[in-house]
């Protein structure tokens, strides 16, 4: 097996992800669905003489240890792939996310113009890009601090693991973290970096109280704070940050979220019509008054009414994107049916923009 015309390989077909496992043909992922690259099946040796090629001695003692491990590796190309490596009731199995070589334009992504204005301008407070994995959230963090680095004089700090896209300097400096080879844990790498003088903090994701606690004091001391969690929409990625604290500390938590929080963007990429590629789709929270008092108030199930009454233009709803992209034939009204959390809702959007499905 040659790696590296493998990953060649994935490249060229634009393959987001590549999978290696024991008995098994090399899988990839085009557009969301897997398929194998030939017949030929990997051998446990293949996998293990890979992986010992791959990692480094620190990283083979986690993986014995804890029986998987998170890695970056870089082809002769220079393509970075974001790995994993994990035993499976086979023997071990690795897993490769492709990383872009190109950061994409965040103009070009797909977002409202506001929400672009609103990331550019924000200067304190908490900015989240939500959604489950594979859908994008690492690459529109850096189309949004490569934005910032072009247009602002900031020093921008990122907590990484590993380190996906390699963000260059621009007017200001970017100082980018590895979990485990520069800064022991988020916790400790958010804490330390009150002493370096950030004006933009990323941190990879918020996966724990200590991690997400030490977020909103750097959000509350005058830092822009940039983050991922693995939710599906605002109200629950409200929720899920109040829940991870014990109840004595909600109150707390709940005023400082409140003060702190600007901004959640959810998205997912959802098949085109055409069955060619992905296309963005997503919800837009923008805090105001009403929203800040639900937060402290606990009222989080009244956030749904807020999006969904909203008429300053900063807000979007899921379905709406759904169904703009529907109306303008990107995707097919069955791909939104199926993509949608609340069908009848889309239903009713697309009726009312007087969408008559073919």
């Amino acid at each position: 097996m040659d790696f590296e015309k493998v990953i060649a390989y994935a490249e060229e077909k634009d393959a987001s992800d590549v999978h290696f496992s024991v008995d098994m043909p090399v899988f990839i992922r085009i557009n969301k669905q897997m398929m194998p690259m030939g017949e030929e099946k990997l051998k446990v040796e293949d996998i293990e003489a890979l992986a010992d090629k791959l990692l480094h001695e620190r990283q083979k003692q986690i993986l014995k240890e804890r029986r998987q491990v998170d890695f970056l590796a870089v082809m002769k190309s220079g393509l970075r792939l974001r790995g994993n490596a994990f035993y499976q009731q086979y023997g071990l199995s690795i897993s490769f996310r492709v990383i872009p070589k190109k950061i994409r334009e965040l103009s070009e992504i797909g977002f409202p113009q506001f929400l672009y204005d609103r990331v550019m301008k924000t200067q304190q407070g908490l900015i989240l890009v939500v959604g489950p994995t594979g859908q994008g959230k690492t690459t529109t963090l850096a189309s949004i601090l490569q934005e910032r680095m072009r247009n602002k004089t900031e020093h921008i700090i990122t907590i990484e693991d590993p380190i996906e896209y390699v963000l260059p300097s621009g007017k200001g400096i970017v100082q980018q973290r590895e979990v485990g080879r520069d800064v022991i844990d988020f916790t400790f790498g958010i804490e330390s970096s009150l002493r370096e003088d950030p004006d933009v903090l990323m941190v990879g994701e918020m996966r724990n109280l200590e991690t997400i606690s030490s977020a909103l004091t750097m959000a509350e001391t005058g830092h822009t704070v940039f983050s991922t969690l693995h939710t599906n929409d605002g109200p629950q990625t409200i929720t899920r940050i109040i829940d991870v604290f014990p109840a004595d500390k909600q109150d707390q938590i709940r005023s400082q979220l409140a003060t702190t929080l600007k901004l959640i963007v959810s998205q997912r990429l959802v098949p085109t019509t055409d069955g060619e590629g992905l296309v963005l789709a997503y919800e837009v929270l923008t805090s105001n008054y009403a929203i800040q008092n639900y937060i402290r108030q606990n009222k989080i199930f009244q956030i749904p009414n807020v999006l969904q009454t909203d008429s300053s233009g900063y807000m979007v709803q899921f379905e709406q994107s759904l169904a703009g992209l529907v109306i303008e034939g990107t995707i097919s009204k069955d791909i939104a049916l199926e993509y949608s959390e609340d069908p009848e809702q889309l239903s009713a959007i697309l009726t009312a923009n007087g969408y008559k499905s073919e």
